[in-house]
């Protein structure tokens, strides 16, 4: 009866030792902010129908932060990783996971390629060109209770080894901060759609000759 009643025992410490450790580790993720970033895709077009490409990206922003030491004074534990998810149309919403910046562009960028109709792939011998995605500047700040966002890029069509045309797009907003991250999700999910979808495929590739 007593090794039973010790068998018990440990077995009831570890269950108790399990659920604290899932409580610690829950409040730990918990007190980690984060933006929620929501994009919107465009209607789908297809007018790149049989173009394959490949895609590059390259961060060209001055300061690699996503958030500000405004924004990180405000939330000791903000998270540059952003939770990514795209809607197209009146279609359902897709969460696609945590990404640091340079992923999350280069997936956005992905489903506006393929939105398009162009197939997204690896071998260069087999892609009519190579699009670059140079992000410029994607920031959020916190000023005086106002979040503030900014988005910048070019994209560069490459075409054997040169480039043959390209298209830039910038955009900033700013929203007033109620409580938590709510505002910043929104304000970075809206200024991040409008300027991504400011990205005219069809013509770069027009203007490339292609």
């Amino acid at each position: 009866m007593a090794q039973k009643h010790r068998i018990r025992v440990s077995l009831n410490q570890g269950l108790m030792l399990s659920l604290l450790g899932a409580f610690l580790f829950t409040q730990a993720c918990s007190s980690i902010a984060y933006v929620q970033l929501n994009d919107r895709l465009p209607a789908q077009a297809g007018s790149l129908e049989g173009k394959k490409v490949i895609l590059s990206v390259e961060d060209e922003r001055k300061t690699k932060d996503f958030a500000s030491p405004g924004v990180k004074r405000e939330f000791e534990n903000f998270s540059e990783n952003l939770a990514y998810s795209v809607s197209k149309g009146t279609g359902p919403v897709l969460r696609m996971g945590l990404y640091d910046v340079p992923s999350l562009v280069k997936e956005a960028f992905r489903l506006r390629v393929e939105n398009e109709g162009a197939e997204v792939v690896a071998d260069k011998k087999a892609a009519h060109a190579e699009l670059v995605f140079a992000l410029q500047e994607f920031s959020l700040d916190l000023v005086k209770r106002n979040w503030k966002v900014k988005l910048g890029y070019e994209v560069r069509l490459i075409k054997n080894g040169s480039l043959r045309a390209k298209q830039f797009a910038t955009g900033e907003a700013e929203r007033l901060k109620i409580m938590g991250t709510e505002q910043a999700d929104e304000v970075v999910g809206d200024l991040f759609a409008d300027v991504m979808n400011r990205l005219n495929l069809p013509k770069l590739f027009r203007e490339a000759g292609l």
